[in-house]
């Protein structure tokens, strides 16, 4: 599984949860093992980073391409989870 390490102050573990759903909808529901997620308390922010990095794709979701997971709608995000990738 991967780490959590909270930086400037604590978190409750719901929230810690949210962030680690979020960083799931935005880059896939499989995380790499080694994945360490920072989450820097700024005031009433909280700055994510992850090391190592993650990195942006561009994805096609039926006829357009976003560049990020999140701006699908849930049907979209559902096909693009659902897509198998072709290894050829």
């Amino acid at each position: 599984m991967f780490k959590v390490t909270v930086k400037g102050g604590t978190l409750s573990q719901k929230e810690i949860e949210e962030y680690i759903f979020y960083t799931k909808k935005r880059y896939g529901t499989v995380l790499p093992e080694q994945l360490e997620i920072i989450l820097e308390l700024d005031g009433d922010f909280v700055n994510i980073t992850y090391d190592p990095p993650m990195r942006f794709g561009a994805f096609r979701a039926t006829d357009y391409l976003v560049n990020d997971t999140e701006k699908l709608n849930a049907s979209k995000y559902a096909e693009q989870q659902d897509k198998i990738p072709n290894t050829i």
